[in-house]
């Protein structure tokens, strides 16, 4: 992936970031979808839902952290206690969910597709047509609808419902054939490498339809290419960086698409799960010079390619979304659903509000705290409160450019001196799962052989006596006069202060004096031309998250050293822990550029093996989505990708 799709992911990263934001918390997003990077626009819809909430937990994290400073396991135990019994009962659930993928990942065969491609099969049979399902995503709308142009997460789940897109990601965290009557591989010959060059052949599914019913062709796909490239399309927000790859695209008939590449894309997957062909017949006619994204067309596009299209779009209130009549081609039938209508709201106490009132049929991106009271609401309204993982993850980046952080030792022990499953029992939900690196073990391109690293304060404790920090009569630990004391900094959302100050006092029963800063969203998470902490470099060490592709292939922005912001890059780059390993570099070269999936796997074992070993970044847990879903709803399947928990659109329906 290309530094720019890298730092499209830290937006998303950032974005979901913002996004969960939300809820009371902040992510920084890897396009980022964000290095999958979500904005983090998120930071201010989380008041309102989580005064009350963050109240709580400060109170609890003040407690917790005296008791850890007293004798640590008790702190584990007083916290476990504190999860209620509803989350203690989900937890079990979870456990077992979560062995099993292990072992699903654990058995995947190394050199094959079976575990990163599948086909879908969706139910066009047994539902009923008509009615309509509304939704709410807490907190967030968006801003607008054309795919290539929008950025936040919450408009790329009701984009992904109104443009068809060639190859999808599945609840089963694999890709599947849109578009195409299959997904391109070296194995049956629609991906063809020729030296450091390579062509990706695309079947189109035969008798493609706009939703006006006019032809959607193979010249719609090769416009969509030249319209992305063309030298005045300056405000897109997509990477342009994969689709200034190819050279030229050959269309020798309506339903076969041939694109040719000047190098070897080796996350070919990731592009194509982002490819969305326009009607050149309707963005022909808005010249590009002008700024496509500000015409009404982004907003409310009169002819899409999804199940649904648009009927309005009323900013920070609605958006009205009909049956596709002109989608069997895609699949073998139309929508279910009559309507399907987002509605906006200001934060998760209203969103789950309009839910009990009847006006909502599911609300996600609730908060992480909430668990008890969301259980609660969904009880008492005939709906299904419920927890899917997601390719997000909540970690502590180390800036290796303090001298303090270079020791791998020093790293280990301050991982090892934190209790993360008590943390998730004290501020997170019961399915989260904690990490041994930046990668969720659903997904087949993990190291499924490495295991988190114990909590162990006694082991954390030797590692600082064997690198030289030496306990004095204050308790804390110096070394050749300086003592060892540094800055944990974040956002301000009040479940991360709450966490962090936990934290430190982890830290501080190790000898470790330590500080928290909380700074906004948009001064922690903001670009190296405004200053951000994080691009600056400005920080010790950094607790966020991020969100990557099912391919992690983004993470290429966070971990190459070419990658690190400085004044000769002028700040482009991702890499905020500064890290530069020669091996990472070249793990990282070597699944860039390459298709053979089996390599690819290879390469970010290694790449993930290198993390482990150096401690390089502490990772801490998965981050979820937490949604209600209205039991009159069918055939909702929560999905873990970036393609999000509609992706199944067409296969929804309701009581009527």
């Amino acid at each position: 992936m290309s530094l720019k799709r890298a730092l499209h992911l830290l937006v998303l990263g950032v974005m979901l970031a913002a996004l969960f934001a939300a809820c009371g918390d902040n992510t920084a997003t890897v396009p980022v979808a964000t290095t999958a990077a979500a904005t983090s626009a998120a930071a201010t819809s989380a008041a309102a839902a989580t005064t009350a909430a963050a109240a709580t937990s400060a109170a609890a994290a003040t407690t917790a952290a005296a008791t850890t400073a007293a004798a640590a396991t008790t702190a584990a135990a007083t916290t476990a206690a504190a999860a209620t019994s509803a989350a203690t009962a989900t937890t079990a659930a979870a456990a077992t969910s979560a062995a099993a993928t292990t072992a699903a990942g654990a058995t995947a065969a190394a050199g094959g597709a079976s575990d990163v491609i599948e086909n879908v099969k969706f139910d066009g049979t047994s539902g009923k047509k008509g009615g309509q399902f509304v939704i709410a995503f807490a907190g967030q709308g968006p801003s607008q609808l054309n795919p290539y142009y929008a950025g936040e997460t919450v408009a790329v789940n009701n984009i992904r419902m109104i443009y068809a897109y060639v190859i999808g990601q599945s609840n089963n965290a694999k890709y599947y054939p849109y578009l195409v009557t299959e997904v391109p591989t070296l194995d049956n010959g629609d991906v063809k490498v020729n030296g450091d060059k390579m062509d990706i052949t695309l079947k189109l599914k035969p008798n493609q339809k706009w939703s006006d019913g006019s032809a959607l062709t193979s010249a719609d796909y090769k416009y969509t290419w030249q319209w992305i490239t063309d030298k005045d399309n300056t405000g897109l927000y997509v990477d342009q960086t994969p689709w200034k790859l190819i050279t030229s695209v050959d269309t020798p008939d309506t339903n076969t698409v041939v694109l040719h590449f000047s190098q070897i894309l080796g996350p070919y997957l990731n592009f194509l799960n982002g490819f969305f062909p326009l009607p050149q017949k309707v963005w022909s006619t808005y010249p590009i010079k002008n700024d496509p994204s500000k015409f009404s067309e982004s907003t409310k596009p009169t002819v899409t390619s999804g199940p649904f299209k648009v009927d309005e779009f009323v900013p920070d209130d609605r958006i009205t979304m009909s049956r596709n009549d002109n989608f069997a081609w895609a699949w073998g039938f139309n929508a279910y659903l009559d309507k399907i209508i987002f509605r906006f709201t200001k934060d998760a106490n209203s969103a789950t509000a309009a839910l009990q009132s009847g006006d909502l049929d599911e609300v996600e991106n609730l908060d992480d705290n909430a668990v008890d009271a969301n259980t609660k609401i969904a009880a008492s309204s005939n709906a299904k409160f419920d927890i899917a993982p997601q390719f997000s993850w909540e970690y502590l980046q180390f800036n290796l450019s303090n001298p303090l952080f270079q020791d791998k030792n020093v790293r280990k022990a301050l991982v090892e001196a934190i209790d993360r499953e008590a943390l998730v029992k004290q501020f997170r939900t019961p399915k989260t799962v904690v990490l041994p690196v930046n990668c969720n073990p659903i997904s087949a391109f993990c190291n499924q052989a490495l295991k988190p690293l114990a909590y162990n304060p006694d082991d954390a404790k030797k590692l600082l006596d064997a690198a030289g920090w030496v306990a004095g009569s204050d308790g804390i630990r110096a070394k050749g006069g300086q003592k060892l004391s540094f800055t944990l900094s974040s956002t301000t959302a009040p479940v991360r202060v709450s966490t962090g100050e936990v934290i430190l006092q982890y830290w501080k029963a190790i000898g470790v004096d330590a500080k928290f800063q909380g700074y906004s969203s948009t001064q922690y998470f903001g670009p190296w031309a405004n200053d951000g902490i994080l691009a600056r470099g400005k920080y010790d060490i950094g607790m966020f998250a991020q969100t990557a592709d099912v391919d992690p292939d983004s993470g290429y922005g966070n971990y190459h050293s070419s990658q690190i912001p400085t004044d000769a890059n002028q700040g482009n780059g991702a890499n905020y822990g500064r890290i530069n390993d020669p091996k990472i570099d070249a793990d990282l070269v070597t699944e860039k550029s390459t298709v053979d999936l089996a390599k690819r796997k290879a390469a970010f074992s290694d790449f993930y093996q290198i993390i482990y070993d150096n401690t390089y970044e502490g990772s801490l847990y998965t981050r979820v989505n937490n949604y209600i879903v209205t039991n009159k709803v069918h055939n909702y399947k929560a999905n873990p990708t970036t393609d999000a928990n509609l992706w199944n659109a067409v296969e929804l329906w309701v009581d009527q």
